[in-house]
This record gives structure tokens, C-alpha cells and sequence, in this order.
């Protein structure tokens, strides 16, 4: 992965797999090693005798060389206090397979902490709306992608009542979470 001044964002920590993983899945794209990562292109087995042997070894050696640029990539976009997770792993999509395992777990304790997380979402009374409301959508995201729908109304009420008392004049009625989400 090139780093240059062009390709920057947050390294990977324990709040930020979701938006981790689309930026570092790009570059492993512009860096042509996301075949490798994604399972697509897998090492070549070495099979068959003399020049046939030969050109199957040629194969494994360019394999792994493009293995370990996409391992080092994907290293390198992680928090040290993040790599003891992935100490085991010895390619690139081994690595992958791991992180996914523990930042996408859609087991009923993944569930339970999204669900908390969003019914205690409170925003500060100097914190901004539009970041209050986009970690309360991000929460909710995360929730479908667990195969868990919460119903427009109870989404509306839980937003209206995660706000300070001064947004006490949008809870008046009980609107739509689209038209929330635009209007605040």
C-alpha cells in the first residue's frame, strides 16, 4: 500500500472496522492486491514434473510475493494494539477472515452491545447534530447488518429523545426518520 499524502485514514481500532474496511478494500483494489485478500486468486499448488514443475514454482513465488505486499498493506493499516489479534495469520486473506470474524460478529452479544449502544445514544449539549445523528445512523446500520429491522416510528422516538433538551420543539409529533435525519 502507498501511502502518500493522497491515501490517508484512520488506522483500524476498535470503533472503526465498518469505514476501516470499504477504504482499506479500495486501495487493496488500486494496489491490485485485493484478488489475493478476497480469496479470488489462490496459491498455485505445486504439481507435475521438470518444466511443467518449474513454471508452477515460478507461479507460487509471484503468488507469494503479491500475498505478502497485500499482508503488508493491510498490516500497516491497523493500530498496533490491534495486530496481537492477527499474530497467527500467515497470508493476506487469512488476515482478512480474522478481522471480519471479530468486527462483524452478528452473534446475540454483537446484537445486545449494538442495541444498548443505540437506546443510550445521548448527545452532549455542545456536540454537533449532524456527527449526534450520523453515529446514531451508523448504529443503526450496524444493527441491520444483523439482520435486525427496528421499526421508522421507535427509530424517530429514539432519536427525538437522544437530543438535548433544547431540540424539545421537534417532538411535538412524531415524524418520519428520513425527514429527522434532513430536518435536524
Amino acid at each position: 500500500m502507498s501511502f502518500t499524502n493522497s491515501t490517508r485514514f484512520e488506522m483500524l481500532n476498535k470503533s472503526n472496522y465498518d469505514t476501516w474496511k470499504i477504504q482499506v478494500e479500495a486501495l487493496l483494489i488500486k494496489n491490485d492486491t485485493w484478488s489475493y485478500v478476497s480469496g479470488e486468486k489462490s496459491k498455485p499448488q505445486i504439481t507435475g514434473e521438470d518444466e511443467a514443475r518449474a513454471v508452477t514454482e515460478e507461479e507460487q513465488k509471484k503468488w507469494i510475493a503479491a500475498d505478502r505486499m497485500a499482508k503488508s498493506d493491510l498490516i500497516l493499516a491497523m493500530n498496533a494494539s490491534e495486530l496481537r489479534q492477527i499474530r497467527s495469520c500467515e497470508t493476506s486473506r487469512e488476515i482478512w477472515m480474522k478481522l471480519e470474524s471479530i468486527y462483524e460478529s452478528k452473534g446475540p452479544a454483537r446484537k445486545a452491545t449494538l442495541l444498548k449502544q443505540l437506546i443510550q445514544h445521548k448527545m452532549p449539549k455542545d456536540d454537533d447534530v449532524r456527527e449526534h445523528v450520523a453515529r446514531f445512523m451508523d448504529t443503526v446500520d450496524k444493527l441491520q447488518g444483523t439482520n435486525i429491522e427496528i421499526n421508522g416510528d421507535l427509530l424517530s422516538i429514539m432519536l427525538l429523545y437522544s437530543l438535548p433538551s433544547s431540540f424539545e420543539n421537534f417532538r411535538c409529533q412524531s415524524p418520519e426518520i428520513a425527514y429527522l435525519t434532513w430536518k435536524i
